[in-house]
């Protein structure tokens, strides 16, 4: 049962992070280009960095599950922080955040889970305090400008990435668990056939028995 958890956990990153690498390169590459465009270099170099992050995990295979798995919810977080501190209070960055926390209640248990939402809750807050203080400004508002239609591209395809990664992790997780409902529902109707095929050869085995002892007691 372990290893089939296990499984299914491999199955839901490895698709996740295929999500990642796949639909979320639209979002790079128009990132990278309005940031060059802007000659906002930081936010250049961060996005690189980035999403090369995504693509090492998506093939580096051999690494320990646990490695990828934490290094894959790292990058959302990291993803989630930059976001908020260069654009504000949008609603990428805390779907970001928000799909962050679901994945880890798939791929770990309740402990890691608690931990990565708490973590978030306190980052959601405490990028408020440092933005309503004013000791870092948004000085990239013009990625998120609604009046660009690009940037509505944008945000949609950010949308897909993480809502296709929470989708994908609950649809692994749902089908694994209907089949293993089926696999036991069909254990147990192989076990009332079993039963009932021991009742029937008892039933026959009691009828011989009594045959027998009919057939070799004496006759009045």
């Amino acid at each position: 049962m372990l290893s089939e958890a296990k499984s299914v956990r491999q199955q839901v990153l490895q698709s996740s992070l295929l999500i990642a690498v796949l639909v979320g390169g639209v979002a790079f590459v128009r990132t990278l280009l309005d940031a060059i465009d802007l000659e906002a270099w930081r936010t250049a170099g961060a996005t690189v960095t980035l999403y090369g992050g995504f693509v090492v995990l998506f093939f580096a295979k051999r690494l320990p599950y646990r490695i990828r798995a934490l290094g894959f919810l790292g990058l959302l977080y990291v993803i989630g922080v930059v976001t908020l501190l260069l654009a504000g209070y949008l609603a990428a960055p805390v779907l970001i955040l928000a799909c962050q926390s679901v994945l880890a209640s798939v791929l770990f248990r309740r402990r890691v889970t608690l931990i990565v939402l708490g973590l978030n809750l306190a980052t959601l807050l405490a990028v408020g305090a440092v933005l309503s203080t004013g000791v870092v400004v948004v000085e990239t508002t013009t990625f998120y400008d609604p009046a660009g239609f690009m940037n509505w591209i944008r945000v949609a395809t950010i949308f897909a990435v993480f809502c296709g990664i929470a989708v994908v992790s609950v649809d692994v997780v749902t089908n694994h668990l209907n089949q293993s409902l089926r696999d036991q529902a069909e254990l147990i109707e192989n076990l009332k056939g079993a039963m009932q095929l021991s009742d029937e050869s008892e039933r026959q085995r009691r009828a011989a028995e009594s045959r027998l002892r009919d057939s070799t007691s004496p006759k009045a």
